[in-house]
């Protein structure tokens, strides 16, 4: 076993563990960070970021709208900087009523920057949800929910990620409790739900393990894979397909479902495109999921269903799960991603992030992700 795999299995193996203790001091800030006025002003949520802060708010967004019943929507921080403001005028005040919660474990990603700064000059409640309250990201929105998660190291985001997740579920969990859209004692229970995850994460690592290495021995040839989900199983496959990017350098790409059907379906060379799926059994789109599941197999794709019932799909092509609640089911999903991304890795002799040395030295500590102009102003803004 390489170093590079050794290190990324343990740091995997401790996810459980840090769960209970990363709720507790979330939670008690999520608690604190809003004001009930602040609250009550709220009529829609926009979640921004960019890579697996991007991922973690498309994963929470479903949460979140189901418990507070308000719009909730997950931008991309180029959308949320350059685009959702295009047009307004500085002060404008056209964003009055929204809560942009911009999402950055360094804090210094550039656009999620401009993302905070351009929404607050429009008149939104921003909040930074970072691992570095002192961040670019910290000081340009109004309010900071800080994240206590010690760095991952050289391999890709786990506990990072992780943390988002959380802090956006217990954001959530407060905004709804305070405008009583849900009661105290639900929002108590989901919050507790949020902590048993420590068990079920746990009983993941031991029953995939072992499925997926033999996965990653039949499929380290392949350059190509698809990843598949709706709801919040989309946020679920688009993180394994990222984790698959950056610790194999493989092309994966995350779709809908439904998507599948009218895009990715028409792949040439099915039989040499590994394709997972991520679909619990009593999930709202599993009728569809096992519609796929059938395609898939007339199509010859080799494929894995991550799924909590064994009699829900074909069972050489199923990977059974611990039930969790679906909408909470992302946090669950960090297990197999992972450790698909770390296994295929390891069979494949792939250096996570290339490296970041020839052609991707560029990528070397963040800057191309950090660097680059802060555009904070509009052409409106000179008028």
């Amino acid at each position: 076993m390489s170093q590079a795999l050794t290190a990324f299995l343990r740091h995997i193996r401790s996810l459980p563990g840090l769960l209970p203790q990363l709720s507790e001091t979330i939670e008690l800030r999520a608690r604190q960070v809003l004001s009930t006025p602040d609250i009550y002003r709220i009529r829609q949520i926009i979640l921004t970021g960019s890579g697996d802060s991007r991922i973690a708010a498309e994963s929470a967004a479903p949460a979140l709208h189901a418990w507070t019943g308000l719009p909730v929507q997950a931008m991309g921080a180029m959308d949320a900087a350059r685009y959702l403001t295009m047009g307004m005028k500085k002060n404008s005040e056209r964003l009055r009523g929204s809560l942009v919660v911009c999402v950055s474990h360094s804090g210094e990603a550039a656009r999620v920057v401009e993302a905070a700064q351009r929404t607050r000059a429009a008149g939104a409640q921003t909040l930074a949800l970072t691992a570095n309250p002192d961040s670019r990201v910290g000081r340009a929105a109004a309010n900071v929910l800080a994240l206590s998660v010690q760095d991952a190291g050289a391999v890709p985001g786990t506990s990072s990620y992780c943390a988002s997740l959380l802090g956006l579920y217990l954001l959530g969990l407060r905004i709804a409790e305070v405008r009583l859209c849900i009661s105290m004692d639900t929002a108590n229970a989901l919050r507790g739900a949020l902590t048993q995850l420590q068990a079920p994460m746990a009983h993941a690592i031991e029953v995939c393990e072992e499925p997926l290495a033999a996965r990653a021995q039949a499929w380290a040839h392949c350059p190509v894979a698809d990843i598949l989900g709706s709801g919040p199983g989309a946020g679920a496959a688009a993180y394994s397909a990222a984790k698959l990017i950056e610790a194999v350098g493989i092309h994966a790409v995350s779709q809908d479902i439904e998507e599948f059907f009218h895009l990715n379906y028409f792949v040439a060379d099915p039989m040499e495109v590994p394709t997972m799926v991520f679909a619990g059994a009593r999930s709202a789109g599993s009728s569809r999921a096992r519609e796929l599941c059938g395609i898939l197999q007339d199509l010859g794709r080799p494929f894995l269903l991550l799924t909590d019932d064994a009699a829900f799909g074909p069972p050489e092509h199923s990977l059974v799960l611990p039930v969790v609640p679906e909408w909470l089911s992302p946090l669950l999903a960090v297990i197999p991603a992972t450790l698909l991304a770390a296994l295929w890795a390891d069979r494949s002799g792939a250096d996570y992030f290339r490296g970041h040395s020839g052609r991707w030295r560029a990528s070397q500590s963040g800057a191309l992700v950090r660097g680059g102009g802060l555009d904070t102003a509009s052409e409106e803004d000179d008028e």
